[in-house]
Parts: structure tokens; C-alpha cells; sequence
């Protein structure tokens, strides 16, 4: 479909993705100006057209490419992951996807309001985006969930609680910490970028709970 894009110079490419990543976080899609794009990007508006068709097809565009570039830098910041610790290595992971949204602030502000928030026009479009992105790494989440397993030492948990217990009770912590950000950011009483420690100390909090609630005291050893 944008095989006429895909046939430009990189450098030309890429500007008009910033420019309309820009241009879309900025005033949503709505309000969003493809006049403005291509007065910024340098180029005509049939031109414009001529690589995407329509607005919608730009905006599906801009979004699938954040999405992916996202995707990719947080699989190879993650590949500098390594405490050995289970729960240190939860922290390290989120500590990581952080570090990598805030060096893409516009195409972070773009996939989160396109994926919660979504414009009528494509709705439909990005349930799909978002079932495929699922089905496209859910191999790679379930690799790192049994490594993760690994990190637990079963020596130090108490008798009635299993390791798959923890893994799922600290992924349920993480899943709701993440639904309720996401609702806060919805009614914009939360900025993923600016206020990320919020986050992560209320994850801490419950990992501590986790972490001492299942471990073995000294009396007990006793």
C-alpha cells in the first residue's frame, strides 16, 4: 500500500514521519493538519497523498512505525537486563522500558493515545494492531516469564507456595499497576514520562510485600 513511500530517499521518509508524529500528538487526529505536515516536511500535499491515499492511512501508518520502533528498542535495552535477584530484575525490566519511552517522548504520546484512546475512524484498525502485536510477542513474553522462574531460589520459599505462585501473583501486580496508570493518564492525572517514579515506587511497595511474605524468616528456619 505504501510502496511509493517506501521507495524515498531515508532521510526524506523520516522527516515526514517525525513531522506527522508531531503534528498528531500535538493536536490529535481530529485536528491534526496534513497542510501543516507538508508545509514542515517540504513537500506537496498531492505528494502527500500520493504515498498514503488518505489521512487515516498516514495516521495508521505513523502509528504502526512507532509502535514497532518502540517494540525494538525495548527488546534490546532489555538485553542489558542481568540481576540475578527475581525481584531487582522486575524493577530492571521496568526500569528499561521506561528509559527507552523517554528517548521516543512523540511516538510514546502517539501508540499509548492510539492503543487507549483511539480516534473513531480507526478504531477497528487498532484492536486488530493490538491483537497482532499480542499474538506477534507472546512467544517472547512467555521465553522471559520461564527465565524469570529461574531467578526465584525455591530453597528460601515457604512450603505451601510455588514458584509459579509468585510469578503470577508479581505479574498481576504489574498488569493492575499498569491498567491503573494507564486510566490515570486517560483522565491526564498522570504523565508516563514525568511522573514514572510514582509508578515504580508503588511497584517496589508491593514487590516488598511480595518478596517478605514469602521468603522464610529467621524464626521459621528456627
Amino acid at each position: 500500500m505504501y510502496s511509493s513511500f517506501e521507495k524515498q530517499p531515508e532521510e526524506k521518509k523520516q522527516l515526514i514521519i517525525r513531522v506527522a508524529i508531531e503534528e498528531f500528538v500535538q493536536h490529535g487526529y481530529d485536528r491534526a493538519s496534513t497542510d501543516v505536515i507538508t508545509s514542515r516536511a517540504g513537500i506537496s500535499k498531492g505528494l502527500l497523498f500520493h504515498y498514503f491515499k488518505s489521512k487515516k492511512n498516514l495516521y495508521l501508518y505513523v502509528v504502526t512505525y512507532a509502535k514497532n520502533l518502540l517494540l525494538e528498542k525495548v527488546m534490546e535495552a532489555l538485553q542489558s537486563v542481568s540481576s540475578p535477584d527475581f525481584f531487582v530484575r522486575i524493577k530492571e525490566i521496568a526500569l528499561a522500558k521506561q528509559w527507552v519511552l523517554a528517548q521516543y517522548p512523540y511516538e510514546t504520546q502517539l501508540v499509548v493515545a492510539a492503543m487507549m484512546t483511539p480516534p473513531a475512524v480507526v478504531k477497528k484498525e487498532m484492536e486488530e494492531l493490538l491483537k497482532q502485536h499480542y499474538e506477534t510477542y507472546e512467544e517472547a513474553f512467555m521465553l522471559e516469564h520461564i527465565f524469570l522462574k529461574q531467578l526465584i531460589p525455591t530453597e528460601k520459599l515457604r512450603d505451601d507456595v510455588s514458584v509459579h505462585t509468585v510469578i503470577q501473583m508479581t505479574m498481576a501486580i504489574v498488569d493492575h499497576l499498569s491498567q491503573k496508570y494507564q486510566k490515570l493518564y486517560q483522565m491526564k492525572q498522570f504523565d508516563f514520562l514525568r511522573h514514572f517514579d510514582r509508578m515504580m515506587k508503588e511497584l517496589d511497595d508491593y514487590l516488598k510485600v511480595i518478596k517478605y511474605g514469602i521468603y522464610k524468616t529467621i524464626d521459621e528456619k528456627e
